[in-house]
């Protein structure tokens, strides 16, 4: 057979094919199913280059199952062979390529000794899309793509079938696999459900616009949302109204898909013969099955020519005031195709660091007066052109004599931690030339402050150090901001902090304990001696539980001479122990008092299952069992069993709100015993009850 080139405009691989040279890949045969009043069209393919040449040449098995008619499911799906499908023979293809490209271009792949690519010079070199020296590949991937647009040709290559003996009241089952006759291979085969439809109307392109520019266009659509639906759209144009032709023979088709990436939308950029002419767009979509979806919205619009004039500042004048004049030029032709000016100012000059500090300034102004926003001021004149293009003049530097400090910072506070670590913070200024701040210090009220930073700092918050043990018991401090001028504000307020106590309070003493009768541990204490004592606490430590950590219960802040508090959290019979800490002013912890271990009185179990009662139920051979709950704290309920005079085994656990049990695991001519044990959300302990039943 002859060697084909053919142009590549626009490839993509039929449903998501992925590669990954680390992985093994499993090969599938992909199905996809349309569905008509009349007919079901079906399209397949093998999803890995060496799997598809292979499977080419042993051809594909069709199945047809019918699952339900008349909206009921049959108990034996009714299988139908559709057939053996492979690539028609080269005689048969040699009648359509002359006049179908995709026919020629699959036909290469399939027959073809050799296969090669031109291409297009719109499109570059296409980097990643095909590698020459991957035959096989570039065979699989233009085969799929001339497939996708002509179903025609699918079917001639054996991809394809139109199922036509199908009714309206059956819905079925199609698979797709490979053709074992003809040897083996592994290829996962491919399913799809699929009854015939009333409702074959296609959506029509999604937000579809059109951007114009100088004697171009660049029309973009929606594609992510219908990228299931059309593999490939068409565009039409019109001018001056006239009527809509097509833009070539070829279709627009996304390329961009990757592996962990899927685009968004699809974009054609068509040049325009000139700018004084309206033109309009359409474009429709078409389906791997034939279909063409319906027009899109019109969009309509005329080139605009570019901008080439540039405006100059020419003359920076500073006023005492610290205010800016800037004059600029600009041809005074050139005024009819822009529609105003923009004035950019930033800090840096840095690129992207400018910003418009006024718009809409009128195309025959050449001056404007502004104020110094920053030491540094870089200025540029913009110019915005008529079709949105703009063009920007070179920068320019002002810098006024600046001699007003900033303002005095206000919001002073501070505090002396523990560790004699001072915190200080303020309100932060909001001058655009401001350096920072320094820190002035003293130790004695009425002392002049040293300044304790060696440099400004930008922050808003300081940290400095004392010594606790100094016999100074304040500490003084003041703040000031300068700016890049050095010009400095005036003192903040002076902030007067006191040294924190290092001196741990004293202990508070245990002087009597009660053991309640109803289980409770009632304890007294005397207050500690230490006069800057702002509060008392009581720890607690569980003796027999898993829980061996100590827990504060009680914490009181109220100053009195004697303290009691009553331990209600508390099991039965169980061990606990307790200590006390008193807290001062300062936040320091006195000695841990002394502990005292105290054992809890036993609390006789709770009833909590009332009118228990059970019967044998022959009928449904089972015995039942019913009861009340008396209370809301049950968390569950835990069942033993006893047949006869066997050992009681746990029979299984209720909800805590479940009063009623059915025990179909019984035997005829024996007597069962049941333990029921509600457990409670308090742990308090509560009555096992108990009954027997003869079945």
């Amino acid at each position: 057979m002859k060697k084909y080139l053919f142009l590549l405009f626009f490839c993509s691989l039929l449903w998501g094919q992925q590669k990954n040279s680390d992985k093994t890949i499993i090969p599938h045969i992909r199905l996809k199913v349309d569905n008509k009043k009349d007919h079901i069209s079906l399209r397949w393919a093998v999803d890995e280059p060496i799997a598809w040449q292979k499977a080419n040449k042993m051809g594909f098995s069709l199945k047809r199952f019918t699952l339900s008619r008349d909206g009921k499911v049959l108990e034996k799906a009714e299988e139908k062979d559709l057939g053996i499908f492979k690539p028609a023979s080269e005689t048969e293809w040699k009648k359509l390529v002359q006049e179908n490209d995709n026919a020629a271009i699959v036909a290469q792949s399939l027959f073809g000794d050799s296969f090669e690519v031109e291409m297009g010079e719109k499109q570059g070199k296409l980097e990643g899309v095909v590698n020459k020296s991957q035959e096989v590949e570039q065979r699989f991937a233009y085969a799929l793509m001339a497939a996708d647009l002509d179903f025609k040709v699918a079917k001639l290559a054996g991809w394809a079938y139109t199922d036509t003996s199908v009714k309206p009241n059956e819905r079925y089952l199609y698979t797709v696999s490979i053709n074992t006759s003809e040897g083996s291979l592994l290829v996962q085969k491919g399913d799809a459900l699929a009854a015939v439809s009333a409702n074959t109307e296609l959506p029509k392109p999604l937000d579809f616009i059109g951007i114009f520019k100088d004697k171009t266009v660049t029309l973009s659509w929606e594609y992510l949302q219908l990228r299931d639906i059309y593999t490939a759209y068409f565009v039409e144009k019109a001018q001056n109204g006239g009527s809509f032709k097509a833009l070539g023979n070829l279709p627009v088709m996304n390329m961009n898909d990757n592996e962990g990436r899927q685009v968004q939308g699809m974009t054609f950029v068509d040049s325009l013969a000139q700018n004084t002419t309206e033109f309009s767009y359409r474009i429709r979509g078409k389906t791997i099955f034939g279909d063409y979806g319906p027009y899109s919205d019109i969009v309509s619009g005329a080139g605009k020519k570019s901008l080439e004039a540039t405006p100059r500042i020419s003359n920076v004048i500073i006023d005492e005031d610290e205010t800016i004049k800037l004059e600029w030029e600009f041809p005074k032709e050139d005024e009819k195709n822009i529609e105003s000016f923009e004035l950019l100012h930033s800090e840096t000059d840095l690129q992207n660091s400018y910003k418009v500090i006024k718009n809409k300034i009128p195309v025959s102004d050449r001056s404007l007066i502004t104020k110094s926003l920053a030491p540094s001021n870089y200025y540029k004149i913009q110019a915005i052109g008529k079709a949105g293009d703009k063009r920007e003049s070179f920068s320019v530097l002002a810098q006024p004599n600046d001699m007003t400090p900033p303002d005095t910072p206000l919001e002073f506070k501070g505090k002396i931690d523990t560790l004699g670590v001072v915190h200080l913070e303020w309100k932060a200024n909001t001058e655009k030339d401001l350096e920072g701040y320094h820190i002035f210090r003293g130790i004695q009220k009425g002392d002049e402050l040293v300044r304790v930073t060696p440099q400004a700092i930008t922050e808003n918050h300081f940290e400095d150090k004392v010594v606790l043990e100094n016999l100074n018991s304040k500490v003084y401090y003041y703040v000031t901001a300068t700016d890049r001028r050095k010009n400095q504000s005036k003192p903040s307020i002076i902030l007067e902090l006191e040294k924190p106590d290092k001196v741990k309070p004293q202990t508070p003493v245990f002087t009597e304990y009660k053991l309640e009768e109803d289980g409770k541990i009632t304890i007294s204490w005397m207050r500690s001696h230490s006069d800057d004592v702002v509060a008392h606490q009581l720890f607690r430590q569980s003796k027999e539980g898993t829980d061996k950590s100590w827990k504060m219960i009680y914490e009181t802040k109220e100053i009195q001479p004697a303290y009691t508090y009553t331990d209600k959290d508390v099991e039965a019979d169980k061990s606990y122990t307790y200590y006390l800490l008193a807290i001062d002013k300062s936040k320091l912890k006195s000695d841990k008092s002394q502990e005292m271990t105290l054992r809890s009185n036993r609390i006789e179990a709770l009833s909590i299952l009332t009118n228990l009662s059970g019967a044998a139920n022959r009928n449904k051979k089972q015995i039942e069992l019913n009861w009340k709950i008396s209370s809301k704290d049950v968390g569950e309920i835990i069942v033993y069993r006893q047949k006869g005079t066997e050992k009681p085994t746990m029979w299984g656990t209720l909800n805590g709100a479940q009063n009623f049990l059915e025990d179909k695991a019984v035997q005829t001519g024996n007597s069962y015993s049941y333990l029921i044990k509600p457990m409670l959300k308090t742990n308090q302990l509560a009555k096992t009850e108990k009954i027997t039943i003869e079945y």
